[in-house]
């Protein structure tokens, strides 16, 4: 254990500061730098490969430390959440040469797989999602969204083959879920090895009844869920809830540009198990993990971000009812 009374003043405000944010590495400004210090120093030189040092923090030995420089922080970002990792970003609040003192400082977001927004590290043509799984009565509540794009969905399924089948659909670099949903036999490791998706059981508060439907027509500015067409959805509007607090704890903004939710059901689309995704090479093919030789390839003459995510979904999502088949074809003739 550190003692904190012997730390810095600088030292200890970081240490206070990484305690409410312990599952996260904290990169900490200093100057036109971010800073790491002590494990979090040691996991993020191991896992980017830069030079670990050491500062003078009123120990008797030097805290391990290791930085990156502010203008290129989006790709160091990146690379610690392709690899599962959270990161709290402390920013300087007030110019230093102004401050009188220590430096005001604050998390002004958190960045996870699923929230990370910067089109300098994603690939514009496919969303980016963040999708929460509550569990409850053997219903799974789905809900989907990308914060890049403001896309937020929300349906329920009742087998282990219809949800594998929706996270197979979206393919979300990171789930959101409750302990019930640990609980419901559904075998983890395997979703994390086969969609490469990182799973995180948040805390029970993020899934009270009351507080999801309250943010979600605060959100919205709905006087009842009647009014967002979610009356039939109870279980996923407690998912859908739980990803929008989330999404707020980590974003720490207002989210204005997510005016929408769309509830679906399932019933609207045509069930593709993952075998048959993957031998079909809808988006990409088997060996090489490749756009190129796909049937996507095949169609896209996309000539913007948006039409190109648009193509996309169409492919992974074929519709069923030959009304809406038409309708989604004439779309793409005008």
């Amino acid at each position: 254990m550190i003692d904190l009374s012997q730390l810095s003043p600088m030292m200890q405000h970081y240490m206070e500061t990484k305690k409410e944010y312990p599952d996260c590495i904290l990169f900490y400004r200093l100057g036109d730098f971010y800073e790491m210090f002590f494990d979090d120093a040691l996991t993020v030189s191991k896992e980017l490969e830069i030079t670990l040092t050491g500062k003078d923090c009123g120990l008797s030995e030097r805290a391990p430390m290791c930085g990156v420089p502010f203008h290129a922080l989006d790709s160091y970002l990146y690379r610690l959440v392709q690899k599962g990792y959270k990161v709290a970003i402390a920013e300087q609040m007030e110019d230093p040469r102004q401050a009188k003192g220590l430096v005001k400082r604050e998390v002004i977001r958190v960045v996870t797989p699923g929230t990370i927004t910067s089109s300098q590290v994603l690939d514009e043509t496919k969303n980016n999602y963040l999708m929460g799984i509550v569990y409850m009565d053997g219903i799974y509540g789905i809900s989907t969204a990308d914060i890049s794009t403001g896309d937020f969905m929300v349906t329920e399924v009742d087998s282990d083959r219809e949800l594998f089948d929706e996270i197979n659909k979206f393919s979300p670099s990171e789930i959101i879920c409750n302990n019930a949903f640990y609980m419901s036999g559904v075998d983890m490791d395997e979703l994390k090895n086969r969609y490469q998706v990182v799973i995180s059981a948040l805390d029970s508060r993020f899934f009270g009844e009351e507080s999801c439907h309250r943010i979600l027509m605060e959100h919205f500015k709905a006087g009842a869920l009647v009014g967002l067409g979610l009356e039939d959805y109870a279980t996923g509007i407690i998912a859908a809830g739980a990803v929008m607090q989330y999404i707020y704890e980590t974003q720490k903004s207002t989210l204005e540009h997510i005016t929408t939710i769309t509830p679906y059901s399932t019933g609207q689309y045509m069930v593709i198990d993952t075998s048959t995704r993957r031998n079909l090479e809808l988006v990409e093919t088997m060996r090489e993990k490749q756009k190129r030789g796909t049937l996507l390839w095949v169609l896209d003459k996309t000539k913007t971000a948006m039409g190109a995510r648009l193509l996309r979904t169409c492919i992974e999502q074929p519709l069923i009812h030959r009304d809406e088949i038409i309708k989604r074809q004439n779309a793409w003739k005008s």
